[in-house]
């Protein structure tokens, strides 16, 4: 099955390149991605649900916006409140290689994975 195949329709190429880049590293074991999860109405971008853990990429043209800024805290309180840890990654799209390399560290220390473990 193709990684596309997996994912929401409507994604940025920004998770895209963070979830191939967790797919090489075998950090997808029990990951959903896109999957509703029912509170007021959010889609994380990746949902390791046996961990509780979600993490979304935030665009800076979008979630820089006070509105969304207010929008982003109460799901992520609603969600912690619910027993959900939330990493919100900020980034400028598009994203680079080198803000690949930074998302894919600060979501392995999200996860409290080492090198080792997933090599």
């Amino acid at each position: 099955m193709n990684y596309k195949e997996l994912m929401h329709p409507r994604v940025s190429k920004a998770e895209i390149e963070v979830f191939k880049a967790l797919s090489t590293t075998n950090l997808t074991g029990g990951m959903v991605t896109q999957r509703p999860i029912i509170l007021k109405s959010t889609i994380p971008d990746f949902c390791w649900v046996e961990k509780r853990k979600i993490v979304y990429l935030d665009g800076n043209p979008v979630h820089k916006k006070d509105k969304q800024l207010e929008k982003d805290g109460e799901i992520n309180d609603l969600l912690e409140a619910q027993g959900w840890d939330v990493l919100r990654i900020p980034y400028d799209p598009p994203l680079t290689e080198k803000g690949l390399q930074k998302v894919m560290a600060q979501i392995k220390q999200f996860l409290n994975v080492d090198e080792e473990d997933i090599e």
